[in-house]
């Protein structure tokens, strides 16, 4: 046990690390399509937006066939798929092409996404999900704070290696999960685990708050084993949860903001006359902060409820969209990074505890699926919307829009906390 978890967590927290290292292009695209290929603003949002409605598909197969057919496979699929469409994205000029060739790259590059978070809740206590979260959303961030770096030199020497070096990594990670990894099924479902490793040890945790909610102990390996019944059965019951669904529309107003980090940010910064350079390092600033504080603060969130961390996180949030709303210049955009990344400890990882917290164990992949389809329908409509609104407004309008709407979803989160601690008390109840 590492930090009170087993080597079934810790074998995919390396991979997802090394996958995040080297995960930059979509952070990048949005400059490589208007500094190296040319192209207009407008027409560099569509085919960005591309990318995001193809991880539509890829989510919602990828959270249902993993509860059906195992996460191992889904996620090997998804990483060798992914890397052969970013190849052919690396050689394409034509608009049309181009955004053909970013959906397909999405659909596959999505594929792993729900698959790992659910086989996280598989393989880990209710009462350390949590942490196991935290973990994982830190390993994503240090990635993210070195990536930039990366390709940031590799950009200076051609834009093509940043395509290569991704493509690279994704067939390490690959290559890591066969010979690391092996399906073991068990009672109807199989679960992906170290080949080395046949059982999760005993915990010793007796018990920790959960969303407010006090958790019993839990020693069992996979709860996700117990999957019986067919995907139609998964899906009506996702699609009826109405605590998780207004929880995912929230969120989603959310991501919208959040992604336009990576779509609206650049160009906005380009139009004030900032390069790549300090793009970059507001990127590093970012992912940095995160690395730093991610782990002093799990143990603060420990000891407050899910719903709680949420609203405060997005409340300093909104103060930092706010200030980006009045930044003319680096340092200003440098300081509203500083104070939306602050926020950004409390959203991602208890998110998606949230949903681990409220998924039933015979649709963790499912929920996850849907989860992640608000996140993919995000990256596909913030180019979208940010790129006309600059185009048309410029950037400041935009930073104004983004505050109001984090301000809705502060208060949505606030005012619907009963009811998601209820369902987290019922799918608690429901898998003991």
């Amino acid at each position: 046990m590492i930090f009170g978890l087993s080597l079934l967590y810790w074998g995919l927290w390396l991979a997802i690390l090394i996958l995040w290292m080297g995960r930059f292009v979509t952070s990048f695209l949005s400059i490589y399509l208007v500094s190296a290929l040319r192209l207009d603003e407008g027409v560099v949002g569509t085919v960005v937006a591309m990318y995001g409605f193809g991880a539509i598909i890829g989510c919602l197969f990828g959270g249902t066939l993993s509860d059906r057919f195992g996460r191992q496979s889904m996620i090997i699929i998804g990483e060798i798929g992914a890397a052969a469409a970013l190849l052919v994205v690396s050689v394409l000029t034509d608009p049309v092409s181009l955004g053909a060739a970013l959906f397909v790259y999405g659909a596959f590059a999505s594929l792993p996404s729900p698959a790992i978070a659910a086989y996280i809740a598989d393989v880990v206590p209710a009462e350390r999900q949590q942490r196991a979260y935290v973990l994982q959303s830190w390993a994503i961030n240090f990635g993210y704070a070195i990536g930039p770096i990366v390709a940031n030199q590799l950009v200076k020497i051609s834009y093509s290696l940043m395509f290569y070096v991704e493509a690279a990594v994704m067939i390490a990670v690959t290559i890591l999960l066969i010979a690391f990894f092996r399906e073991v099924r068990h009672l109807g479902i199989t679960v992906s685990v170290p080949s080395a490793v046949r059982h999760e040890d005993e915990c010793s945790v007796t018990h920790a708050e959960f969303a407010g909610i006090e958790r019993p102990n839990h020693s069992d390996a996979a709860p996700a084993a117990s999957v019986k019944g067919a995907m139609s059965r998964n899906w009506r019951r996702v699609l009826t949860d109405t605590p998780f669904l207004g929880f995912s529309l929230l969120m989603f107003g959310y991501f919208l903001v959040y992604f336009q980090s990576t779509s609206g940010l650049p160009i906005a910064m380009t139009d004030l006359g900032l390069g790549l350079g300090e793009y970059s390092v507001l990127l590093t600033i970012n992912g940095g902060m995160l690395c730093l504080l991610q782990i002093p603060a799990m143990k603060l969130f420990a000891r407050m409820g899910n719903s709680r961390v949420l609203v405060m996180g997005l409340a300093v949030t909104v103060i930092g969209y706010a200030v980006q709303a009045a930044a003319h210049s680096w340092g200003g955009f440098a300081l509203a990074v500083v104070l939306w990344t602050l926020g950004e400890l409390g959203t991602f990882p208890i998110a998606t505890t949230t949903v681990a917290a409220m998924a039933p164990a015979s649709a963790r992949g499912t929920y996850q699926g849907v989860y992640n389809v608000v996140w993919s329908a995000s990256i596909a409509l913030a180019p979208l919307i940010g790129g006309w609104t600059i185009s048309n407004f410029g950037g400041r309008t935009l930073w104004i829009a983004c505050t109001v709407v984090l301000i809705a979803v502060t208060l949505g989160l606030k005012l619907t906390k009963g009811s998601r601690d209820r369902a987290m008390a019922r799918s608690l109840h429901d898998s003991l």
